[in-house]
Formats: C-alpha cells, structure tokens, sequence
C-alpha cells in the first residue's frame, strides 16, 4: 500500500520479497554511496537478515521513502514482541543479533524530512510499536542530522557513544608499515617462522574468483579452535551459520565479496571474509590454525590484506566495526557509534521500556568504570568456563608477544 505523506513523499511498506524486488536496485544504489559507507545498509546485508536472521515468533518489514520518483530512505525492521506484553506491543530494530550495526539510509539533502516520512508509514504499519532500536549509528549517519531536532510521537534516547576502529588506505603502505614499530618486527618475526613450516601461499579473492564454495572450509576452521571447544563458533549456532552463509552467497551474486587466505603447503592456516559497500571493506569475520599460533597467523593475514587495499585506488578505508587490542598495536583510528532508541510517547511505554534504558546507560557510564580490575577479571574467567582461550590471544588471532 503507498500512502501520501506532508513534505511530498510517498511511502509504502513491504513485507515479503517479491514485493521487495521492485525497490532493491534503488535502494542499492542509494546505499552504495551513502556517507557512512557500510555494508549493513545494502538490501545484500538486510535479505540475509530476513531471509537467516530473525528469532522465534519475529517478523521484518521494509518502508520505503519517495520523492519525485527518487528513492530517498530505506527503514528495514525486525518485529519481535515485547518480552512481557508479548505480539500485541512489540519492539522493532533494524538490525539482527548478528549484525554490528542497524544504522539506516536517508537522503542526506533531506534527511529529517525522510526520517519522518518513514516513521509515520512505521507507525501506519504497526500503530502498537513500543520502540524502535537503531544500533551502531555512525558519527556520520544522515540519522544522527535527522534526529537533532527531535522525532514526532517520539522519545529519543543515545547510549554512550563507541568508538570503533578504521584505517584511512589512501595513503602509502611502506609509510604505514614504517610507523608501526614493535608491531612490524613481530609479523616479520612471524612471517620467517611460518616460512620455515613450509610453503606460504597468499590468496585474495574478489570479484568472480570470491564464490561461496569456500564457505565450509571456513566454517571448520573457525571452529577448529577455541570458539569451537567453547560452543561459540558458527558451526555451533545454526542461525551465525545460516546468517553468514546467506550473506555470503548475497554479497557474492554482486561481487562484493572478498576471501582473505594464507595457507602452508596448502593447509588453510588464516582466513577472512570480506564485504564492500562504496569505497569501503569491511571485515566482518576472520580465523586462524592454532597450530600455528606461534606464527602469528592472524596479524600475518592483517598485513596482507593491507598491502593489498593501500594498492587499490577504489579503496579508502577498512572498517573492522569493533575494537580490539591488535587494532591500537596497529595504530588504526576510530569513530564514533551511538545506539539510539526512539520510544513511543505513551504511559505505557514510558513505565515499560525508557527506565530500562536509562538505568542502562547509568550503569555504563557511573558503574562499570568504577568495578575494580580483580573482579572484572574473575568475571571473565567465569564466562569461560568449558573450554580455555589460548593465553594472550588478541583480536586477529595472535598470540602477543612480550
């Protein structure tokens, strides 16, 4: 159904993928340039959330924004029902469990006008809605302008802002590598054991070379480590897997995929997924032999991966989407993400969700800085139980050296 709304827009609402078809490419293309350039904004990364990502009981649906004949937003939400109200109040989001961000796509030129062509079709489509959560929104986002003034029948509310990591690639590799100190002479340390295990090969696959064969050879080694004697690797959760695996088969059908791979006399002993979005890569998973911790595998693929994006001019950024340890050892820089949840202006939704949240956001900024490091550490060790980490082991897969 399309309605009219002030301002000049039309809106319409799908909620099932033939309907989807005819706005894919627009959308595409309107995602492709977008500021924040990531991949979670394409229809690539939000059909495998529908199609792989949703939970019991949820449902998604997609508004659609036009000016002019111009696509100009794109709202993609999840419907889940509200743990204590159940189906009848539900709480809405535009990301799945497994994505690292729900940030959305709007006409920059126009962005607070779309927004709220969006959330009145939103509201049309489920008038009950308790809240609407997008996580992760970028420093950059059209979101962030949209939301400055306020949205009608709406209470916006920002968790503490996170600062996640990027490396800027439009510059020079061999610089790069120069300023990194320590951590050069640890991959090239690295790189002279891995040698002498046998041969190194480096693979970087993109384009029609990127198919999604290489999937299940991924899968396994993820889970040949830790993550699968703890129960954490995708193998062990069928929705990572059938999620990852969708998202893979979609960014490949374009193009946009990429695998990261070093292996030693044909043995995978390092490997990464890769997804574009403009002139951005994002990597959004990795893993590594253990056998060949001593190695450092994961850092030795890192600076593969960067020699190979500073090389390529349509390139300008790496985003990991998280921060670790590794990414400050590999003097990379960060921006600014805020979750924000817009709650619906009624009494029970007030008494319901926003406490909840502000308590939330309480407890990281006032309580979490102050718990001393002993029990932060014996927490840790905690959720640990079943299975043990390899000592020291940082983000890409290292074990660091002292």
């Amino acid at each position: 159904m399309i309605s009219a709304c002030p301002d000049g827009f039309h809106t319409v609402a799908v909620s099932d993928f033939k309907a989807l078809e005819p706005h894919r490419a627009a959308w595409d293309r309107l995602a492709w340039h977008a500021p924040q350039q990531l991949p979670n904004l394409l229809p690539a990364w939000a059909e495998a959330c529908f199609r792989s990502g949703l939970g019991p009981n949820e449902r998604w649906m997609c508004c659609f924004a036009y000016s002019e004949g111009r696509l100009a937003g794109v709202l993609p939400v999840i419907v889940a029902p509200h743990p204590l109200l159940g189906e009848r109040w539900p709480l809405l989001r535009t990301a799945n469990r497994q994505s690292p961000s729900g940030d959305i796509v709007l006409s920059a030129d126009r962005a607070p006008d779309v927004l709220r062509a969006l959330l009145a079709e939103l509201g049309r489509q489920v008038p009950t809605h308790v809240s609407l959560e997008l996580k992760a929104v970028r420093r950059n986002s059209p979101v962030r302008t949209a939301l400055e003034g306020g949205a009608h029948g709406y209470i916006p509310h920002g968790d503490t802002p996170a600062m996640l990591s990027r490396l800027d690639v439009t510059g020079s590799f061999e610089a790069y590598m120069a300023s990194l100190g320590k951590m050069r002479r640890n991959v090239r340390i690295g790189r002279k054991r891995l040698e002498s295990r046998g041969r190194v090969s480096v693979e970087m696959r993109r384009g029609s070379d990127a198919r999604t064969d290489f999937m299940p050879e991924f899968l396994a080694l993820e889970a040949s480590g830790w993550k699968g004697r703890n129960g954490t690797a995708m193998l062990n959760d069928p929705a990572s897997a059938a999620f990852h695996t969708a998202l893979v088969e979609n960014f490949a059908a374009q193009g946009r995929l990429e695998w990261h791979m070093i292996r030693v006399d044909g043995r995978l002993v390092a490997a990464g997924i890769g997804v574009r979005c403009g002139s951005a890569l994002m990597l959004p998973k990795y893993a590594f032999d253990e056998d060949f911790s001593d190695c450092m595998p994961g850092s030795l693929l890192t600076e593969e991966i960067f020699r190979d994006v500073f090389s390529r001019p349509e390139i300008e950024e790496v985003n990991h989407m998280s921060y670790s340890e590794s990414d400050r050892l590999w003097h990379m820089s960060s921006d600014s993400y805020a979750t924000l949840h817009l709650v619906r202006r009624s009494a029970v939704t007030l008494l319901m969700r926003l406490p909840r949240l502000v308590a939330q956001s309480a407890y990281r900024v006032y309580v979490q800085p102050r718990i001393p490091a002993v029990v932060k550490e014996a927490h840790r060790k905690f959720q640990r139980r079943g299975g043990r980490r390899p000592p020291r082991i940082n983000a890409c897969g290292d074990v660091l050296q002292s």
